[in-house]
């Protein structure tokens, strides 16, 4: 019997440079696949249980100094292949740039817009949006502020 898929929003492959802070340990990798609500890393990554909480700082390219989007997430699977990250927060503008860049790589950008109607998963407050995702509350992000300034 196949196992239903929980995922929320399709999932795009893509290779962008990815940068990891746990704080202690940060990591640089290349995304395997991302989507609106999250992305995975393949890669062997040391000490990283269900639950950490990181912050993402994407690039489109390997050669771009500035981040293109910058979020705050948490690990909600690590396999024998890499780690999956749920966006827990990201300021607006990179939340409009992911959106966009997504749009336009889609084989079929109308199940994306669907799908972000579908799910509504997001709160917006001031300049900040808030996933709701399966592992943290939308009330313990908030209370997370040390972790969201890094945002900025």
């Amino acid at each position: 019997m196949k196992a239903k898929n929980r995922r929320r929003f399709s999932r795009l492959n893509i290779q962008w440079a990815v940068r990891l802070d746990f704080g202690a340990v940060e990591y640089k990798r290349f995304i395997h696949n991302i989507s609106l609500g999250g992305l995975y890393i393949e890669g062997e990554f040391q000490q990283v249980l269900n639950g950490d909480v990181c912050t993402v700082n994407l690039k489109q390219s390997g050669f771009f100094t500035e981040e293109a989007i910058r979020a705050v997430g948490a690990i909600s699977r690590v396999d024998e292949q890499g780690m999956a990250v749920e966006f827990l927060s990201m300021k607006l503008d990179s939340f409009f740039f992911l959106q966009t860049a997504l749009y336009y790589k889609a084989i079929d950008p109308m199940l994306l817009g669907k799908e972000f109607i579908d799910n509504n998963i997001f709160e917006v407050e001031g300049d900040l949006i808030f996933f709701q995702a399966d592992n943290v509350h939308v009330q313990t992000i908030k209370q997370m502020r040390n972790y969201l300034s890094r945002l900025k």
